[in-house]
């Protein structure tokens, strides 16, 4: 199995879940989810994490924090070794509990639509599974951070959860009157939705990343930056993990074709009605193709180059003229760079 990739800078936020082995339960009963809730509560104070919102459901979990320090691997990998450890004490079993490697997701904390939208979701995960209801909601929710965020004494809460940035994206204080309007807002988002994935994905949203699916949840913009510093925020580079790898691929690739029609003056509107053998289109695709791998099919749409099964031949056309033309390799190597600059 291919491990994924993981992203590591100080002041990330992530969504955490992990799933038991074969989908069986990781917590019978209380006990041990106050044992998790204990485990974890360690984790973030030695860690130095900043925990957001949680909730512990029969067979999964969900953890919203941010890491003080570069530290989501080594954090995680003690969390979940010592939590089965102690789960297997405790029950006389052993074996592996969670099902593989935990998924982690890249959250846009600072943009309030992003974080929010994925606190609702945390906090509503016993709603949606029928766990929760109207008149029961907060005890249905009892293994949530939720019964911490409404605590109106603020020192019975744990010390390693702080709701403070939750309760501001959605423009409340944390005080009775505050704490009372999130949770309407919560109510009134069960009541009105399905709650499903793609009904919390926020107004204006593109992209195929949800609160449940995909690398990185966050605006375009939060996204590209990712991309543009994979190299340094990553232990190593992306070459298993596809999710990640095809959008490295057409972001890099954009980069080149756009520093490639910049550099031989062509405009997007004249891409439409240049011929597909233009010796600038050729260059541009090949150092795109050469330096990303990207796509046969992406090249051919961006470039507007006809058929994709017809590009190999203009690509073997541009590195034949590589081969005799000084002028060819410096376009290439020039265009190639762009990605490093």
């Amino acid at each position: 199995m291919s491990r994924p990739l993981r992203i590591e800078y100080p002041g990330a936020v992530y969504h955490v879940q992990s799933i038991g082995n074969r989908g069986d339960a990781i917590f019978l009963d209380d006990e041990d989810r106050e044992l998790f809730i204990k485990t974890f509560g360690e984790a973030a104070k030695s860690c130095g994490w900043i925990v957001y919102a949680y909730a512990l459901m029969p067979n999964h979990y969900h953890l919203l924090f941010l890491t003080t320090k570069a530290n989501l691997v080594n954090g995680m990998k003690w969390l979940q070794t010592t939590y089965t450890q102690r789960f297997n004490s405790r029950h006389r079993t052993r074996g592996h509990l969670f099902a593989g490697r935990y998924h982690a997701m890249i959250v846009e904390a600072n943009n309030s639509h992003y974080f929010s939208t994925m606190i609702d979701y945390i906090h509503l995960n016993p709603a949606r599974s029928g766990l929760a209801r109207r008149h029961t909601f907060l005890s249905g929710c009892k293994w949530t951070s939720l019964p911490a965020w409404m605590e109106e004494k603020q020192e019975k809460r744990p010390r390693w959860l702080k709701p403070e940035k939750g309760l501001q994206s959605f423009g409340c204080e944390d005080n009775a009157e505050g704490r009372q309007k999130y949770l309407n807002h919560l109510l009134g988002r069960f009541e009105a939705e399905r709650m499903d994935e793609h009904s919390l994905i926020p107004a204006g949203h593109i992209g195929t990343s949800t609160v449940q699916r995909g690398w990185c949840y966050g605006s375009i913009a939060f996204r590209d930056n990712l991309l543009k510093n994979l190299n340094k925020v990553t232990q190593r580079h992306p070459v298993s993990d596809k999710p990640i790898i095809s959008e490295v691929k057409a972001y890099q690739a954009e980069l080149i074709v756009s520093t490639g029609l910049k550099a031989f003056g062509l405009s997007e509107e004249e891409l439409l009605t240049t011929p597909y053998s233009l010796t600038s289109k050729i260059i541009i695709a090949l150092a795109a193709r050469q330096n990303t791998l990207i796509s046969y099919a992406w090249l051919a749409k961006r470039l507007h180059m006809g058929n994709p099964k017809s590009l190999g031949t203009l690509l073997h056309r541009g590195r034949q003229l590589a081969e005799s033309d000084l002028k060819t390799r410096a376009w290439l190597e020039r265009l190639g760079n762009s990605i490093h600059e």
